[in-house]
């Protein structure tokens, strides 16, 4: 199942906006990729089988992030951009958070999201490393211009891209599907969507990975008929790490 946003890295014409071939929801592309940008390989994604109690005892701890796929359609996005606006909405600066000017990127959009709220968990080196050094006193906006930028991220989400499972749809696909990462900073949990003007904030959190799973829950209660259109992907140890 690939996922972007309704909005590849060569042969954009002046003007254009930049398109991504939409990454597939898969633990195996999101650890290729995040490896060969450094990340080291103890760490990586796994797949969260279920929300409920039971099915969460079997992630591998210390769970970093949850990465959220779910079908985006117009209600949903607009209950989406009012919940950010919202005054009560009250963020910490110490969110590391970007905007998402790329079309169909929300997948590594995601990935960079979880890994930039953890980067004194997770030993980062390499072009990943030398992306977040150059980001770490930008905006959100001159982030996204910054990835924009990087040839790096964009051939190893481009390679990640073309080894999924199922064919990848063309980089200017209208995709229905999106991600967004759930972290925790500063003690409250926040989900983080470069669609989105802010993060949002879930309130305190004393445990990431039951906090962001009671939240996950009430957006797939939230999406009706989609419900069953979701997946979950855990950022903490590697699949095959002892």
């Amino acid at each position: 199942m690939s996922a972007g946003d309704s909005s590849s890295t060569a042969g954009q014409q002046a003007g254009e906006k930049l398109h991504w071939v939409p990454l597939e929801s898969s633990p195996e592309a999101m650890n290729k990729m995040v490896h060969r940008l450094g990340v080291d390989q103890l760490a990586g994604f796994s797949d969260v089988w279920g929300l409920d109690d039971e099915l969460l005892a079997m992630v591998a701890q210390p769970v970093h992030a949850l990465v959220f796929l779910f079908p985006l359609r117009n209600a949903t996005r607009e209950a989406r951009v009012a919940e950010a606006a919202a005054a009560a909405n009250t963020v910490s600066p110490n969110v590391w958070f970007m905007r998402q000017t790329i079309g169909n990127a929300c997948g590594t959009m995601a990935v960079l999201h979880a890994l930039g709220n953890c980067q004194d968990r997770i030993p980062i080196g390499g072009e990943l490393a030398a992306f977040y050094a150059q980001a770490k006193d930008l905006s959100p906006r001159d982030r996204a211009a910054l990835l924009e930028a990087s040839s790096a991220i964009a051939e190893s989400h481009s390679a990640s891209a073309a080894e999924g499972q199922t064919a990848a749809p063309p980089p200017d696909a209208d995709v229905l599907h999106h991600y967004a990462a759930f972290v925790a900073v500063d003690g409250c949990l926040y989900e983080l969507d470069g669609m989105l003007a802010s993060p949002i904030n879930h309130g305190p959190s004393a445990d990431l990975l039951h906090d962001a799973a009671r939240a996950i829950k009430k957006r797939i209660e939230a999406l009706g008929d989609d419900a069953e259109m979701v997946s979950v992907i855990a950022l903490g140890p590697a699949p095959d790490a002892d």
